[in-house]
């Protein structure tokens, strides 16, 4: 008889799960798996079934929000080893205001370090998979920002018409909607944009618009136009209050610029992070440039010279003065920092 209960209870658990594409990068693969839930236990329930269904998986990441009957919201997260992965998934479900839901990302390490874009897999296959259910249908605003999020353009705040920044946004498309930040960038990045001229006359806006978007959205950006004299303490007063409601701070000093920090956001926002990291070469020559032009005033003409005369970095620390002074471009003053950036110890004083 409990056999019975079993099986049916197993097709009708299955019926309600709903999964996301499989994204492969690197041989790590990520999944993601949602399902309506009511009660802690369901939770339980639907964690062990995944588990079991995946036992081969190196990670459960788990997140879920509650709402009971009272209006009271229970939301956990579990990073299963992922570290800071089930606190991102739980701000997507609280930016899309999505309740009585429970999402379950599933990866299997292939064996090299993604670094921070499995982050972005994780997040990417959360949204999918909770805009395949009907998780997201109970609420209005929701939709809306749903609608609003999938789109390839900005999403402008009614209130930012008539900033001359938007005049400087001409290679991403752009439209006006209803939301809360002053500027939506994508599925889980806002912007608000704050002139410091306006923050002198009213020091109260900029905290109770940052109260509003609290909880909301993975990556909270304050861009600040520095438009007076006299910064440094509105400055430094701004800070504080961006790393106490996790917000990240950009300056920007004409309008132009801002208008291109919102246009980079936006043209970056499915990009891996590999993208823009600098192209680190592994030749011999440019990790000789590199050691060598942190010595002040060695230029890379300089290490082309040291590097023919020479032949290698052993040979350039061995050689006397007078050998270094055969070397044209070298004058006696860097021949002098050479010789002590080599020859100098690391501690100035015994201990």
């Amino acid at each position: 008889m409990s056999g019975e209960i079993s099986e049916s209870s197993a097709k009708s658990t299955s019926t309600n799960v709903f999964h996301s594409s499989r994204i492969k990068d690197r041989r790590s693969i990520f999944v993601a798996h949602a399902k309506r839930v009511e009660t802690k236990q369901e939770v339980n329930n639907f964690l062990s079934k995944i588990r079991f269904e995946e036992k081969n998986a190196t990670h459960n990441v788990l997140a879920f929000r509650l709402e009971y009957s009272d209006g009271t919201i229970i939301e956990e997260s579990d990073d299963d080893g992922e570290k800071y992965a089930g606190e991102r998934v739980l701000n997507l479900l609280k930016t899309l205001n999505a309740k009585n839901v429970a999402v379950i990302i599933t990866r299997w390490f292939g064996g090299i370090s993604l670094g921070p874009v499995r982050f972005e897999h994780i997040v990417k296959c959360a949204r999918e998979v909770l805009d395949k259910g009907p998780f997201l249908a109970n609420s209005g605003s929701t939709s809306s920002s749903k609608r609003s999020v999938s789109s390839n353009a900005i999403i402008v705040n009614g209130c930012q018409r008539g900033n001359p920044i938007l005049q400087f946004i001409r290679n991403v498309p752009w439209e006006y909607s209803e939301i809360a930040p002053d500027y939506l960038l994508g599925q889980t990045t806002c912007a608000l944009f704050l002139s410091l001229k306006y923050h002198r006359l009213h020091p109260e806006y900029i905290f109770n618009r940052m109260e509003k978007l609290a909880h909301q959205y993975i990556l909270r950006i304050l861009l600040i136009l520095v438009d007076i004299e006299s910064h440094q303490e509105s400055i430094r007063e701004l800070t504080k209050l961006c790393i106490i409601n996790n917000f990240t701070i950009i300056l920007a000093w004409s309008q132009e610029e801002a208008g291109r920090y919102l246009e980079t956001y936006k043209t970056f926002e499915y990009k891996t992070p590999e993208i823009i990291m600098e192209k680190v070469e592994n030749d011999y020559l440019a990790k000789l440039t590199h050691c060598l032009t942190q010595i002040r005033s060695i230029n890379k003409t300089d290490v082309v010279t040291l590097a023919s005369s020479f032949g290698s970095l052993k040979r350039i620390m061995n050689a006397s003065s007078d050998e270094l002074a055969i070397c044209p471009g070298l004058g006696e003053q860097k021949i002098k920092r050479i010789k002590e950036a080599f020859e100098q110890p690391f501690l100035t004083h015994k201990s």
